[in-house]
């Protein structure tokens, strides 16, 4: 049996990875923008307070704009994505376990709302993990 590796050093060049962090951070850094300017409304709809509702936005905003960064370079460092798609999946991890527990008091809407987050968050890291093995 033979294994084919990959350094993450390597750069990758992919369309499918090249498209989902693009997609990434556009989507990820548009929904921070309406979170934090609508935080002062959303701490109510869904539960947690306006400072964490803002907070949540201003990072989605940065993070967004990082995972843009990396998507759009010419060559794409395995690294990166990787780390991207890790990070992904650990928000999406983060996310059931705050409704599990039940933490920040979540409305029911809250709860969807971090759920579909997760869902996203997942697909996004799908689609990055198969861009790298394709790449």
């Amino acid at each position: 049996m033979t294994t084919a590796t990959t350094d993450v050093t390597t750069p990758a060049t992919g369309r499918l990875l090249r498209t989902s962090l693009v997609l990434d951070g556009v989507a990820t850094g548009f929904t921070g923008v309406l979170i934090a300017s609508l935080s002062g409304v959303l701490d109510t709809v869904l539960g947690p307070s306006m400072a964490f509702v803002l907070g949540i936005g201003l990072f989605f905003v940065a993070y967004g704009a990082t995972v843009l960064v990396i998507g759009t370079r010419r060559t794409i460092n395995r690294g990166a994505a990787g780390a991207v798609a890790g990070a992904n999946l650990l928000w999406t991890i983060v996310s059931v376990i705050v409704v599990i527990a039940g933490m920040l008091s979540l409305t029911t809407l809250g709860v969807v709302t971090a759920l579909g987050l997760a869902v996203v968050t997942t697909v996004f890291a799908e689609l990055q993990i198969t861009g790298l093995r394709r790449s």
